[in-house]
């Protein structure tokens, strides 16, 4: 009975010790992305601009140091680009999509991530300190669609088939953020840049780079689970 006692004594200090170093969290923001260019056509040549949306994702923080841990996430992120140069006489098709005479496109694309990402805390972790995040994360594509706009004035958004896309995309994630601690608890503003490697266009007999670029800006907040002295 003795032996019992001890067993279940332990097991309950292992895991209060341990879930004093695991943070659960939330952030949310806004991001602008982009993609890498390409010729549409032969006549037509647009820039791709950044495309601004929102981001939010909730994560868990497992410490292995006072300086180190690593946060997975549960992430969504809206990428695509701006075009807004007016196109050529007689329109023009895009993935498609017809764009009328004097058209501009926002081209959408959402994504679900998991983000795999090292934190390196600079300075005193119980005081205000900045830190690093880098890491892999993979993604799934969820749907696509674009909003064209005639003459600036008239939105039309036709479908999208996702039969043009890759739908799962491999990327690297990079960012610095400030946390300041607040109770048990932190709360966080982060920069990140994000940048796609696996092409994003699946069209037969054509290997077009184009792959994803995103920045984004957010802030979040996490809690220990269990308790701290």
């Amino acid at each position: 009975m003795r032996t019992i006692f001890k067993t279940l004594a332990l097991l309950l200090f292992t895991h209060l010790t341990f879930a004093q170093r695991i943070q659960l969290g939330a952030r949310g923001g806004a991001s602008w992305s982009t993609m890498t260019k390409f010729d549409l056509i032969e006549n037509i040549t647009p820039t791709f601009r950044l495309m601004p949306s929102g981001t939010g994702a909730i994560f868990a923080d497992f410490a292995i140091t006072d300086k180190f841990s690593v946060r997975p996430e549960l992430a969504y992120i809206q990428k695509g680009f701006l075009v807004k140069e007016s196109l050529s006489m007689g329109g023009a098709d895009f993935l498609g999509i017809n764009i009328p005479v004097g058209g501009t496109l926002a081209f959408k694309t959402n994504y679900y991530e998991i983000p795999v990402l090292a934190k390196f805390k600079l300075g005193n972790p119980n005081a205000p300190h900045a830190y690093l995040l880098a890491g892999p994360s993979v993604g799934y594509m969820g749907n696509a669609k674009a909003v064209i706009k005639v003459l600036g004035i008239f939105p039309i958004s036709p479908s999208v088939s996702t039969d043009f896309f890759h739908r799962f995309e491999f990327s690297g994630v990079g960012g610095l953020g400030v946390d300041f601690p607040v109770g048990n608890g932190n709360i966080f503003i982060e920069g990140r840049y994000q940048h796609g490697f696996s092409r994003v266009l699946d069209i037969p007999m054509i290997q077009l780079p184009v792959r994803n670029r995103s920045l984004g800006v957010s802030a979040g907040f996490s809690f220990p689970i269990g308790y701290r002295e």
